[in-house]
């Protein structure tokens, strides 16, 4: 795949020019953010959005846990 032509984070960071458009990179199997395929096109999709996920450049967010 030619990066020009691929839509994941590896081969297209973010850029200044995409926040002023307001690109956001999402899976295009699942349309989650966090999903790892949205960080790497060769990553599998799991179909999830949560935090923490391996290859996912959310990988080290930690859950916000709320006080009691």
């Amino acid at each position: 795949m030619n990066p020009k032509d691929c839509w994941c984070e590896t081969c297209r960071p973010n850029s200044i020019s995409d926040w002023i458009s307001m690109r956001m990179i999402l899976c295009p199997d699942c349309g989650n953010k966090r999903c790892p395929k949205a960080t790497n096109h060769l990553n599998k999709c799991t179909n999830s959005n949560e935090v923490g996920q391996k290859g996912s450049s959310w990988e080290n967010v930690k859950p916000f846990k709320e006080s009691e």
